[in-house]
């Protein structure tokens, strides 16, 4: 299954991409509201389950900051243990979609929709961990994290922050502030030393050193319990209605973010990936993690681009990242060591980057059609949820086609006394508006004569037939002669 001259550089990606993947497996697990272990659970299981069965084998799988936000609203809502049944309906609905060979039509989403959720999540992510990294409730509402934000930054700029506080914003700069010049250093270090990692690592070793007070990583004593003592009865019961639809949402968006990553994947590598063999692992992987009640699996771009970028040829980079990401459990006492505040600036780093502040900018320098779509998604996303956002952003997307589609011409030539009125396009019962205002317009007063030509109208809803059905006899009421000319194809 595995070549030997594969070998080696599949083991080299699959450590490097761990050194950045282990960080954000924790951040992750602590922005949606749960112990860290489970971040670490869905590294293993990301890396292990998903990538043998993966159709794929270049993408990789784990905790999402893109998904922690709605796992943080299940949690807040419902308790920790609705992780399980919210793991078994992602997982079944992703089997379902690559039972049926459906996966595919996941890359009919806009691509305004996309970036528009993308910067939505990077927004989502910066306010969430801007509390985590000072010591304040997170809020699962985008309008509640907002509102909070004024007194956040005040209390940053006025000095009004206690020791811990001071300590916690200093450690988080600092991890900002290296991976911002990591990203810009040039070099071989810079290439095989992940900026996760030495941000991390630093952040480590300043609060070890100085002493300071603050929230470290605590994983608990009996780690297997955690996975294997699990009360399956109790968390099916507060599972309601809504929390099935919105189980089915974060299927959706956890769908639709794996896939997005396997098209880039496959641009990146210039590989051709199977579409519904990729979802059918996700949806494995996301039933096993369910089973155990660790937060759900997606396919993540930036790992998968690490992984690329490192020289991994197989899917066994996958899953040798899973098998390290495993042998940290041995030694959990090494994670303690490290300060909640310094994940906290690793995320919010990454959420700037996924904010996109360049494309940002250009959606608002050149405001069309395709700005609406994104600026709609990112706004209901920030104010309302994840889910919300991404209905609103198909449902303009689709208005916006519906008019484009549907949409008509109508020149007016004179002619003596003849009018003539000729309609291009394609008439449905959505334009009746705009024909009625325009037919309103014209000043049939001084012709005697009018001739409705229909023969260059690709399509012709009955609506529309009825509707100039009506105009004829009115105007025929006035004794005028109304010809009306149709093309063959749109004779009802």
């Amino acid at each position: 299954m595995f070549k030997s001259e594969t070998l080696s550089k599949d083991l080299f990606a699959s450590f490097v991409v761990f050194l950045i993947a282990m960080p954000l497996c924790l951040g992750v697990a602590i922005a949606s509201g749960v112990d860290p272990i489970k971040g670490i659970f869905t590294g293993v299981i990301g890396g292990v389950v998903v990538g043998i069965l993966s159709g794929s084998p270049l993408q990789i799988s784990g905790p999402s900051p893109g998904l922690a936000v709605m796992v943080l609203y299940v949690v807040e809502t419902y308790g920790a243990t609705a992780l399980i049944p919210l793991g078994i309906i992602v997982g079944l609905f992703q089997i379902s979609t690559a039972f049926f060979r459906v996966a595919h039509f996941f890359q009919a989403t806009p691509p305004a929709l996309l970036k528009a959720m993308l910067s939505g999540i990077g927004a989502l992510i910066v306010m969430s961990q801007l509390y985590i990294l000072f010591g304040l409730p997170m809020y699962s509402n985008g309008l509640k994290s907002l509102a909070g934000l004024p007194e956040i930054f005040t209390n940053i700029v006025t000095g009004n922050l206690d020791i811990v506080q001071q300590h916690s914003g200093v450690v988080g700069l600092i991890v900002i502030v290296i991976l911002i010049l990591w990203s810009f250093g040039k070099g071989q270090i810079f290439e095989l030393l992940p900026g996760p990692l030495i941000s991390t690592l630093f952040a480590s070793v300043l609060v070890a050193l100085s002493g300071w007070e603050m929230q470290m990583i605590d994983l608990p004593k009996d780690i297997l319990a955690q996975a294997t003592n699990i009360n399956y009865a109790s968390a099916f019961t507060s599972v309601d209605f809504y929390f099935f639809l919105y189980a089915l949402g974060v299927a959706f968006i956890a769908s639709a973010e794996t896939l997005l990553c396997v098209s880039a994947v496959d641009k990146m590598a210039k590989t051709t990936s199977s579409y519904n063999k990729q979802i059918m692992a996700q949806g494995v992987g996301n039933l096993a993690a369910g089973v155990i009640g660790a937060i759900p699996i997606v396919g993540v771009i930036v790992r998968s681009a690490a992984n690329i970028e490192f020289g991994a040829k197989t899917k066994l980079s996958s899953i040798m990242l899973g098998v390290w990401i495993g042998l940290f459990l041995l030694i959990p006492g090494v994670l303690s060591y490290i300060p909640i505040p310094a994940l906290a600036g690793l995320l919010i780093y990454t959420g700037i980057r996924l904010l996109d502040f360049p494309h940002l900018f250009d959606y608002i320098k050149n405001y069309n059609k395709t700005s609406l779509i994104f600026f709609t998604t990112l706004i209901a996303i920030v104010s309302v949820n994840l889910l919300v956002g991404v209905a609103a952003g198909f449902i303009v997307s689709i208005m916006i086609l519906v008019f484009d589609v549907l949409k008509f011409d109508l020149s007016v030539e004179d002619k003596g006394d003849n009018k003539v009125l000729k309609f291009k396009g394609k008439l449905s019962f959505l334009d009746l508006p705009v024909i009625s205002k325009q037919l309103k317009g014209e000043d049939f007063g001084e012709s005697d004569h009018l001739e409705i030509c229909l023969r260059e109208v690709e399509y012709l809803d009955p609506a529309v037939t009825e509707h100039i059905a009506e105009l004829k006899d009115k105007l025929e009421a006035q004794g005028k002669t109304i010809k009306i000319k149709h093309s063959k194809m749109n004779i009802h």
